[in-house]
Order: C-alpha cells, then structure tokens, then sequence
C-alpha cells in the first residue's frame, strides 16, 4: 500500500474538524489530496474566482438601510401566525 506523506494531503478528520485552516490552505495551495488511513481518497481543488468579482457578504445594517430605502419609516408588519393559519387551512 502506497502513502502519502506529501505536504498537500489532509485528512477527512481534518476537513471535518478543521475546515477554517483546510480552507486557508486549500486558497495557497490550490489543491489538496483527501486521505482516509493514510491512503489518497479524494482530490480537492479550489475554483478560480468568479470573473465578476466577489459576492459581498451579507450585512444586516446594509439591509437594514436598504429596507428603509423601501418601506420608509414603516415597513410593513408580518404576522406569522396568521400565514400559518391560512396555510394550514386551506391545507387540511
């Protein structure tokens, strides 16, 4: 049986338990051989990054601004129970 000792290889433990620091190595190393006991079970590649630019992250005082923009001062109030109720009957 072959192993692989090469600094590329992470474990699926690793990948589980550790996916902040498998992730940081994955963007500098491009790609990383998956093992499970020490043999190779998987390859994993990081994809180019998309030609647009980077999505931006959610932020909820930007969308808290964004829903002013829309709503106003009084956005619209949502009473859960109530879908819920219409839901259910017009379901049984």
């Amino acid at each position: 049986m072959s192993h692989i000792v090469a600094m590329n290889t992470v474990t699926i433990r690793q990948m589980r338990q550790q996916w902040p620091e498998v992730e940081k190595r994955l963007a500098v190393e491009r790609e990383l051989i998956i093992t499970r006991d020490a043999a190779p079970v998987a390859s994993l590649r990081a994809l180019p990054p998309p030609k647009n630019g980077r999505r931006k992250r959610f932020s909820a005082e930007m969308h808290a601004r964004w829903m002013k923009e829309i709503w106003g001062a009084n956005p619209p109030r949502i009473d859960s129970s109530q879908i819920l109720g219409q839901l259910r009957r017009e379901r049984f």
